[in-house]
C-alpha cells in the first residue's frame, strides 16, 4: 500500500470546491443541464477529462515545467469559475477569486508538496481525485443543499391567508429549524430577501442562517455516516462475493488507466474517440440550432403521446422517446438480462395501464411523481422483496460481520476494509440513534422516526443503490416516501401534525429525489478504489473530507447568489415548484385526510408476488430473460426517459455478439465508453459558454 500523496488530496478539495460553486450556478441560474443529476455526473467528468488527458499529457511530455503547468491548470479553472460566478463585479471580480486560487494552491504546494514526489499524476492519484468529486458533486444539488435552503424558507414566503399554513401547521416548527420565527406572520424579511432579492448596499442575513444551518448538518452529517457504514458493510458482499460490475465507475477507471505511456491506453484507442465523436457532433449541431434557430436541430426527443390520442391508449401516462448517447454506452456494458428487463418491463407497464384503463380504473398519479398510483405500488412490492432477497443471500457474510463487530471473533479478515467492521456496525446504530434522537428533540414521536428511518434506509434507498451498482442506471427515484408507504394502509392523518410537519421537511430535503444521493456515489467510490494503490481506509477520509468542504462551499455560495439575484428570477423547479410541494401535501393532509383505497393492497400485493416469481425463476434457471430489477423500476421518471436508449443498447450488444461473439464485443466496447464521455464532455463544455454568454434554459441531457 502506499501512501496518499498531499497533492491528490489538495487537488481533489480544490475540485469539489470549485463543484460546490460551479453546480449551484448552474441548477439555480443557468437553469440548463444538471452537472451533478445523476451518479455518473457531468461536472466530475469536466473537470477529470483535463486533468487525465491534458494536465497528465503535459506533465509527462514537459517534466521540466510541471509546477508552471500544474499552476496554469487551477489558475485557469479559478478564472473560469470567478467569471460565471462574478461577471457583474467586472474586473475585480475577475482577478480577486483568481489571484485567491492561484496563491491557495501556490501556498498548499510550497507547504506540502516536496520535490521528490514523482511528477505526473499516478493511477491513484487520478482515482482518489475522482472519488471525492463523485461523492462531493451531488451535495450542493439534489443530494441537500439544492432542496435544503428552499425548503427551509419556502414555508414562509409562499404561506398565506388562503392557504392557511400559519394556522395549520406554524405550531408544530421549532424556532431553531427555519431561519424565519414560526410565531410571526408570512413573508418575514429573512424571506422576503431570500426571494426578491436585496436592495443595494444590504448585507446578506448570515446571522439568520447560522443556527438552522447548523441543526440541520447535524441531521445530513449523520444520515451520510450512516451510508458510509452501510457502504462499507455491504462492499465486500457486493464486489467480491456477488461480483457486481458497478457500470459507471468504468469509463473514469479506464481514463485513469495507466500502462507507462505518455497518454493513457483509453486516449490512444481509435474506436473511443469514434464513440466519442457521435453525441459530440449532434449535441454540439443542437447546441448552435439553439442559438441560432436558423441552424437545422437533430431531434433526440419525441413525445409518442399525441400518437395516442383515444382510450385506453391515452390513459398509459407519459410515454416518450429519449435518445441519450451515454445511456446507449451504459447499455452495452450491463447485463444483457437486465438491459432487456428495464424496458421490456417499461413498455409492459403501458400495457397494463391501458387494460387498466379499459375497464374503468382510476388513473391517476402519485403526488409530485410522473408515476400511476397502480404502478407505483407495484414498484413498491417490488422494492420490499428485492430487500429481503439482498438480505437473504448475503446472509452468512452479514452473520460473520455481526459477530466480528459484537465480540470480535470470526473468521472473517476487516483489516483490508474502509473501516473495521465493529466500527462500521456500530457507527451505523449510534448514528442512526443520534438522528432519531434529533428528530425526537424537532418534536417527532420516537417511534414514528424509527419506522420512517428503517422504510428509508432499507426498503427505498438500499434498492435503489442496488439499480446504481448492478444496473449503471444513471439517475435513480422511487415513486414514494416512508409517508405514502404508511398511508397505503392508514389515514393520511393519522400520523399527527406534528410528526407530518417535521416529516415534510425531512422527507423533502434527503428522501424525495434521490439522484443524487450519497450511498451509490460512496459504493462506486469503494469499487474504483481496488484499482488504487491506496489504503481504503485513507481513501475514506478523502471521501469525507470532500463532503465537508461540499457542505460548506454550497452553503455559502447559494445563499449569497439567490440573496444576491432573488429566487423569483432563477431557477423554477428548485426556488418556486419544490418549496411549495411538501407543505401543499402536509396543509391537504391535515384539512382533507385521504383513506387508502383498495387498489393500495391490491398492487402491493401483486408487485410482491410477481417479484417472488421473477426472483425464483432466475436462481432456478439461468436461461431466464426477466430481471426482477427491470420490473422495480417499472414505470419509473428514470425510466421514462432511459427506456429507449437502453432498448437501443440492447438491440446493438445483441447483433454484435451474434455477429461476432465475446471477441467482437470486447473490440466494441471502447466505442461506447466512449459514446458516454463524449456526451459528459460536450454537455459540461457548453455549459461553460451559456455560463460566459449569460444564455438560460439551454438544455442537452438528463431532466
Amino acid at each position: 500500500m502506499e501512501k496518499i500523496t498531499s497533492r491528490a488530496i489538495i487537488i481533489g478539495s480544490i475540485c469539489v470546491a470549485i463543484l460546490s460553486f460551479a453546480v449551484p450556478y448552474s441548477d439555480l441560474l443557468l437553469n440548463g443541464t444538471w452537472i451533478a443529476c445523476s451518479h455518473l455526473a457531468i461536472g466530475p467528468i469536466l473537470l477529470f477529462f483535463p486533468l487525465v488527458a491534458l494536465l497528465n499529457y503535459f506533465l509527462r511530455k514537459f517534466k521540466s515545467s510541471t509546477n508552471i503547468l500544474i499552476l496554469s491548470f487551477f489558475a485557469l479553472l479559478g478564472i473560469s469559475l470567478s467569471h460565471l460566478l462574478l461577471r457583474h463585479l467586472e474586473i475585480i471580480g475577475i482577478l480577486v477569486p483568481s489571484l485567491f486560487f492561484l496563491s491557495l494552491f501556490l501556498w498548499a504546494y510550497r507547504k506540502f508538496v516536496r520535490k521528490e514526489i514523482v511528477l505526473p499524476l499516478s493511477q491513484s492519484e487520478l482515482i482518489l481525485i475522482y472519488s471525492m468529486m463523485l461523492v462531493g458533486t451531488g451535495i450542493p444539488s439534489f443530494g441537500l443543499t439544492a432542496y435544503l435552503v428552499p425548503t427551509l424558507i419556502g414555508g414562509n414566503y409562499f404561506a398565506s391567508p388562503e392557504n392557511k399554513w400559519k394556522i395549520l401547521f406554524y405550531k408544530y416548527i421549532p424556532k431553531w429549524l427555519v431561519p424565519w420565527d414560526p410565531s410571526r406572520s408570512e413573508k418575514q424579511p429573512v424571506s422576503v430577501a431570500f426571494y426578491e432579492g436585496l436592495h443595494y448596499g444590504e448585507p446578506i442575513p448570515w446571522r439568520e442562517w447560522v443556527i438552522p444551518l447548523l441543526a440541520w448538518t447535524i441531521i445530513a452529517l449523520l444520515l451520510f455516516f450512516m451510508m458510509i457504514c452501510l457502504a462499507s458493510i455491504l462492499r465486500r458482499q457486493w464486489v467480491e462475493g456477488e461480483k457486481l460490475i458497478f457500470p459507471l465507475v468504468q469509463v473514469p477507471l479506464e481514463m485513469a488507466r495507466e500502462d507507462g505511456g505518455i497518454i493513457s491506453p483509453f486516449f490512444r484507442n481509435k474506436l473511443m474517440w469514434l464513440g466519442f465523436a457521435i453525441p459530440f457532433i449532434i449535441h454540439t449541431i443542437n447546441a448552435f440550432h439553439y442559438y441560432f434557430p436558423y441552424i437545422p436541430q437533430l431531434t433526440l426527443q419525441t413525445n409518442l403521446n399525441q400518437y395516442l390520442p383515444n382510450p385506453p391508449w391515452n390513459q398509459i401516462g407519459i410515454f416518450e422517446i429519449w435518445v441519450h448517447f451515454s445511456v446507449i454506452g451504459l447499455s452495452f456494458i450491463i447485463a444483457s438480462d437486465l438491459a432487456f428487463s428495464l424496458w421490456f418491463f417499461f413498455l409492459l407497464f403501458k400495457v397494463e395501464a391501458a387494460i387498466a384503463a379499459s375497464f374503468g380504473m382510476k388513473m391517476d398519479y402519485v403526488f409530485t411523481y410522473p408515476v400511476q398510483v397502480f404502478a407505483a405500488y407495484q414498484m413498491l412490492g417490488a422494492f420490499i422483496i428485492l430487500t429481503f432477497h439482498m438480505f437473504w443471500t448475503a446472509r452468512h457474510y452479514i452473520r460473520d460481520v455481526l459477530l466480528k463487530a459484537f465480540t470480535n471473533r470470526g473468521s472473517i479478515d476487516d483489516s483490508k476494509e474502509p473501516m473495521p467492521y465493529r466500527v462500521a456496525v456500530w457507527g451505523f446504530i449510534l448514528s442512526g440513534a443520534l438522528l432519531i434522537a434529533w428528530c425526537g428533540y424537532a418534536g417527532m414521536n420516537i417511534f414514528v422516526a424509527i419506522v420512517v428511518l428503517v422504510l428509508f434506509v432499507f426498503f427505498i434507498m438500499l434498492p435503489l443503490t442496488r439499480f446504481v451498482s448492478e444496473g449503471g442506471l444513471l439517475f435513480i427515484q422511487a415513486p414514494f416516501q416512508p409517508t405514502e408507504m404508511i398511508n397505503s394502509f392508514a389515514r393520511s392523518d393519522i400520523l399527527g401534525g406534528r410528526n407530518l410537519t417535521i416529516l415534510a421537511f425531512i422527507q423533502r430535503i434527503f428522501m424525495f429525489d434521490l439522484r443524487a444521493s450519497l450511498l451509490p456515489s460512496v459504493m462506486d467510490a469503494f469499487k474504483i478504489s481496488d484499482s488504487s494503490r491506496y489504503s481504503k481506509r485513507h481513501f475514506l477520509l478523502g471521501l469525507i473530507l470532500a463532503i465537508l468542504i461540499a457542505i460548506g462551499g454550497s452553503y455559502v455560495s447559494e445563499l449569497w447568489m439567490i440573496y444576491r439575484r432573488g429566487g423569483v428570477s432563477m431557477s423554477p423547479w428548485f426556488l418556486i415548484a419544490a418549496p411549495q410541494q411538501p407543505f401543499q401535501f402536509l396543509a391537504s393532509a391535515l384539512q382533507n385526510p385521504v383513506h387508502p383505497d383498495w387498489r393500495a393492497g391490491t398492487f402491493l400485493g401483486v408487485g410482491l408476488a410477481i417479484a417472488i416469481f421473477l426472483t425464483q425463476m432466475r436462481l432456478r434457471f439461468t436461461w431466464w430473460p426477466l430481471h426482477p430489477l427491470g420490473y422495480a423500476m417499472g414505470p419509473s421518471w428514470p425510466m421514462i426517459q432511459l427506456w429507449f436508449s437502453i432498448m437501443i443498447g440492447w438491440f446493438i450488444k445483441l447483433f454484435i455478439l451474434k455477429a461476432g461473439g465475446m471477441k467482437a464485443f470486447t473490440r466494441a466496447r471502447p466505442f461506447f465508453l466512449g459514446m458516454i464521455l463524449g456526451e459528459f464532455v460536450v454537455g459540461g463544455i457548453w455549459i461553460i459558454i451559456d455560463g460566459i454568454t449569460g444564455v438560460q434554459g439551454h438544455r442537452i441531457f438528463l431532466t
